[in-house]
């Protein structure tokens, strides 16, 4: 008996194997080209491994759907891949032992909330791992963070993004958990409340015109379709919010529906239309999409003609009736929808336990040690030029960089940024030159052009396994020769810095410089453009205008620094562009002006910058971050108070003018936040913040009159947005604040 025991194990091993490899082999059908480079295969075999046991183990009924797109894949979005679910599977899945789906998706987000918080960051997305030593991340860090730890646990999960919000500029991403229901629940990532369908968002998401997410594979679930491609399926979610219609987009020319023409569906953000989603039309000329019960841009192109309209019902009809290179202008209003908030179902008890835990939670995180002792090390071992590498990198950089990686990009004696950094674009950072330099390249290589060359007939470039755009670390482009073409320019940076050439990658435009492609004749001529305001503020790029260049493949938007000078001039390759302006009214509503102007090589050309007004609505004159006020002021709109001390007369006066306009304050119902010494006795919603936050007065500085006066008194919400300013001695404050309110 003991034999055909032995053999029965020996053949459930076998088994087990045959089925770990089937798993694995399903990942690599779909697996983006990055993710085949940088990661050998023993990489996937020990998470799938992993995956299995915890599958066993914890015993959740998932279905093989749910269970091969939801659990199994270890990319949530753009992130780099970590070991995270082999070093934590065991760590949470005993602590969500023997609970339900729902209550351990709930336990898992308090985890998740004691590893680390929110803060804003640039784009890269950073590994789960490395977000836990960090101790913080933005919106899209902590919810992958999150899905990555249930799916750890083996539970289903997924990272939902509303690209845009159409009432606010800005975007956010969550989680949303698979439970024993068979539904889909949503939660905000690192953010637990005490029940699931429960988050700061649950207004703003009723707002929402598109929610999706990009599951791994070719997904046949019951949502909307927006794309298919060889790696992933891209799905709204929208009806699972909100409610939504079908909009049914025809396009025309000359009284016929077109064949193949490319239609986008645009949202108004950061002072752009933004493209949530792109259909080809079919034979009888039609795309649809879901969406909300709000405004879109609907906007079509087939070859060097295009059109546009505004979507305000189910069907929209947009007619190819302008030319690239034609001078016209227009004006589109955008209404979002109106807020309903989804009901949360948690009770004030439930709420009031869940704050007193997150409480606790945030003490346990910060007895967490955060930090980098690679950078701290690499600092203290190479002193002053170690210190210029490093601030060479973004904070992000400094927290999850390592040692090897800092140690390589010293091997070139430059302190030029453009040859010294080992950043060049998002892409993953790992120890290069070393490596390269070792093959005695260097010896056969001397200038920028004869790297350009060799990267050109070394590199072999495989298109469409790359859809989302993810970043190929050099490294891994270098030992296997192969990349896409994003790839290929953050490869060839990265060669000509490793052999002493500057080069860089464009912010602005995306150009490789130098360049590795041998341009036309004739292309890159600059011209120069010259917006003209008869405004006396200072207009802000992404908040209040943006230029893009159109072509027949699309809209390229110029990514000019955030928070860059102010400027009106600028200087552009020949082209044909969009300037896109726009106000945003307090209900989120925008009124938009599109230039559309050709700009000749050499020339200079002066366009008008139209910021549109409406009597009798607010509109956002500034915009400031405000999640430090959170705590005081929740979520919505308030009004902050910047004091100076009581025997300052402004104060003094606007102390007087806050108990004139107590009623109105009081009947409003909305906080009232005041910062600095002096404090009004009324109205009953004040909220004290005793010490004066000099980020406060400073982003003050940039809205309304010029300068730091005190007392600032603005009316502004928890986005950030501004729509009223006062600063110093203001005799009509009172009748003020009884107009806007």
């Amino acid at each position: 008996m003991k034999k055909y025991i032995v053999l029965l194990s020996f053949l459930l091993v076998l088994a087990g194997c045959k089925t770990n490899s089937a798993y694995v082999d399903w990942l690599y059908e779909s697996m983006p080209l990055p993710d085949s480079l940088m990661y050998p295969r023993s990489f996937w075999e020990a998470n799938v491994a992993k995956t299995l046991e915890v599958r066993k183990n914890m015993r959740w009924r998932v279905p093989e759907r749910e269970f091969r797109h939801f659990v199994l894949p270890l990319r949530v979005n753009n992130e780099t891949l970590d070991d995270f679910r082999t070093t934590y599977a065991d760590t949470l899945c005993a602590r969500v032992k023997g609970m339900r789906l729902s209550e351990a998706a709930l336990e898992i987000n308090h985890w998740c909330h004691e590893q680390a918080s929110y803060e804003p960051s640039d784009g890269r997305t950073s590994a789960p791992m490395a977000t836990v030593r960090r101790g913080v991340g933005r919106c899209g860090e902590e919810s992958v963070l999150a899905v990555a730890a249930l799916r750890a646990a083996g539970i289903p999960a997924r990272q939902i993004y509303t690209p845009r919000w159409a009432h606010t500029d800005d975007n956010h991403a969550w989680v949303e958990v698979f439970t024993e229901d068979g539904k889909w629940h949503f939660m905000g990532a690192c953010e637990p409340a005490p029940t699931l369908d429960n988050a700061w968002f649950n207004g703003p998401v009723s707002r929402a015109m598109l929610l999706h997410t990009k599951v791994y594979g070719n997904y046949d679930g019951p949502e909307d379709v927006i794309r298919r491609t060889p790696c992933y399926t891209e799905i709204n979610v929208i009806r699972n919010y909100v409610p939504a219609r079908r909009l049914n987009v025809t396009v025309m020319d000359d009284g016929a529906p077109v064949e193949g023409a490319a239609v986008e569906f645009k949202i108004y953000n950061y002072a752009e239309f933004y493209t949530v989603a792109t259909y080809q039309t079919g034979a009888d000329g039609t795309a649809a999409l879901d969406t909300g019960l709000g405004d879109l841009l609907v906007w079509a192109r087939k070859g060097d003609r295009f059109g546009f309209a505004r979507a305000d019902s189910e069907a929209v009809t947009v007619s190819l009736d302008h030319t690239l290179g034609e001078r016209f202008s227009a004006d589109i209003d955008i209404v979002p929808p109106p807020e309903n908030p989804i009901p949360t179902g948690a009770t004030p008890e439930q709420e009031e336990a869940n704050k007193i835990r997150l409480a606790a939670e945030d003490a346990v995180r910060a007895s967490h040690p955060h930090g980098n002792p690679d950078a701290d090390a690499f600092c203290e071992k190479y002193g002053e030029r170690g210190r210029r590498l490093l601030d060479m990198l973004s904070a992000k950089d400094r927290g999850d960089v390592t040692l090897d990686v800092l140690e390589d990009a010293l091997l070139v004696q430059s302190d030029d940024r453009d040859v010294l950094s080992p950043r060049v674009g998002l892409e993953s950072l790992r120890p290069f030159r070393r490596e390269v330099l070792a093959s005695g390249i260097a010896d056969r290589l001397h200038s920028p052009e004869e790297v350009a060359k060799w990267v050109r007939d070394s590199i072999r470039l495989v298109e469409g396994r790359n859809p989302q755009g993810l970043r190929t670390a050099p490294v891994a482009v270098w030992r296997s020769r192969l990349a896409d073409p994003r790839a290929r320019d953050i490869f060839f940076v990265a060669l000509c810095r490793a052999l002493g050439f500057p080069s860089r990658i464009d912010p602005v435009n995306g150009k490789v410089q130098p360049s590795l492609v041998e341009a036309p004749a004739g292309a890159g001529v600059q011209a120069q453009l010259e917006l003209a305001t008869p405004l006396s503020s200072k207009p802000e790029y992404y908040r209040q205008y943006s230029i893009s260049r159109l072509t027949p493949e699309g809209t390229q938007l110029m990514e000019y620094e955030e928070d860059g000078p102010f400027r009106l001039s600028y200087a552009l390759d020949s082209g044909y562009y969009l300037l896109t302006s726009g106000t945003r009214l307090q209900d989120g509503s925008v009124l938009a002006h599109m230039e559309f102007f050709e700009l000749a090589g050499g020339g200079r050309t002066f366009v008008p910058l139209v910021l549109r007004k409406q009597e009798g609505k607010l509109s956002v004159i500034g915009n400031f971050d405000a999640e430090s006020l959170l705590g005081a002021t929740g979520r919505g709109i308030f009004l902050l108070a910047i004091m100076g001390d009581r025997n300052d007369e402004p104060t003094n006066h606007a102390l007087r003018e806050l108990d004139a306009a107590a009623e109105i304050l009081n009947a409003w119902g909305r906080p009232v936040v005041v910062v600095g010494p002096a404090c009004p006795e009324i109205p009953a919603n004040t909220v004290r913040i005793p010490d004066v936050d000099d980020s406060l007065l400073n982003a003050m500085e940039q809205t309304g009159a010029p300068g730091r006066t005190l007392p600032v008194i603005a009316l502004c919400d928890s986005f950030g947005r501004i729509f009223y300013i006062s600063k110093g001695y203001n005799t009509s404050l009172a009748g003020d604040l009884a107009s806007i309110l």
